[in-house]
């Protein structure tokens, strides 16, 4: 085992400087983390790595000098399996991290969209929700904000059957109303799957890796700096859209809580009328943020 220890560490010692020459040259080729730094390359090959190869040396030699050849062979190669290994594991980590993000941000669903969307009677407006939900999954995005409009939807209906009668014109206006809105909840939707796809396309992460890197040229450099300023115009304007949900949202969830609270009230006349207006006041805000975001999108 001595003999082991010693051949490795003069391995890895010996493998230490022709990494830290190709990781001052590329720091990606000897690093795992997703900006590396020269910095660290120099820490990691040039201190770090010969300190613990000297410290494996000097507590081997109490038994006598006798590096085997299995050790030293092992030295030369470990960093071979080690780098590609540190990525993996930090990629693991890195998507668990963003999913436990993810999921802490997210609310917590009332309705499942995907099962919903799947049965033989579902709605023509569910499965588009559905299908735009696998296309945000497909550009990388959170297919969080198909599902927060479904289960919206499916509370207001339930209300709404609460409430009214199927042949009532209460309910029929309603449910023109609610069909308005969701027609330019599904056109928002679409809008931002395309954003996310053309940022998808242009790799934000490679651009920001080559524009970190100092020895791309002058030219190069400047073509990625317009197409940085195209991913930035492109997350500008989701962030717009996702301001956009987000009060929409809102409007619905401010809807259904005056319809909840005019239900547990005496059936009138005036509770009616209250109720056609709520609808009205609903709907003319829903057209208010439809105009705006198609107003900044065309500007």
């Amino acid at each position: 085992m001595l003999s082991f220890l010693q051949g490795f560490a003069m391995g890895l010692v010996m493998m230490s400087g022709p990494w830290l020459l190709a990781g001052m040259v590329k720091p990606e080729w000897v690093l795992a983390e997703a900006q590396p730094r020269r910095l660290t390359v120099w820490l990691r090959y040039g201190v770090i790595l010969p300190f613990v190869c000297l410290l494996l040396g000097l507590t081997s030699l109490w038994g006598g000098f006798g590096p085997s050849l299995a050790g030293w062979l092992s030295g030369l190669g470990v960093l071979f399996a080690w780098v590609p290994l540190e990525r993996r594991i930090r990629r693991f980590f890195m998507r668990r991290q963003q999913q436990k993000t993810t999921q802490a941000e997210q609310e917590q669903p009332l309705a499942d969209l995907a099962r919903d969307a799947a049965s033989t009677d579902a709605l023509p407006l569910v499965k588009q929700l559905e299908h735009l939900r696998q296309d945000l999954l497909q550009a990388g995005a959170s297919p969080a904000l198909p599902e927060r409009f479904y289960s919206r939807y499916v509370q207001l209906q339930t209300v709404l059957r609460q409430r009214f009668q199927p042949q009532e014109l209460a309910m029929q206006r309603a449910q023109t109303l609610v069909g308005e809105v969701y027609a330019g909840c599904l056109r928002r939707l679409q809008r931002l799957v395309d954003l996310y796809q053309h940022l998808q396309a242009l790799d934000p992460d490679y651009i920001q890796r080559q524009l970190a890197s100092p020895g791309v040229p002058a030219g190069t450099r400047d073509a990625l700096l317009q197409r940085w300023q195209l991913v930035e115009n492109l997350q500008q304007e989701i962030a717009m859209l996702m301001a956009d949900a987000e009060k929409l949202l809102t409007a619905l969830d401010s809807t259904r809580l005056a319809l909840v609270q005019l239900q547990r009230e005496a059936q009138s006349d005036q509770d009616l009328n209250q109720v056609l207006e709520t609808l009205e006041r609903f709907n003319q805000r829903v057209a208010h943020y439809e105009s705006s975001a198609s107003t900044w999108t065309r500007s």
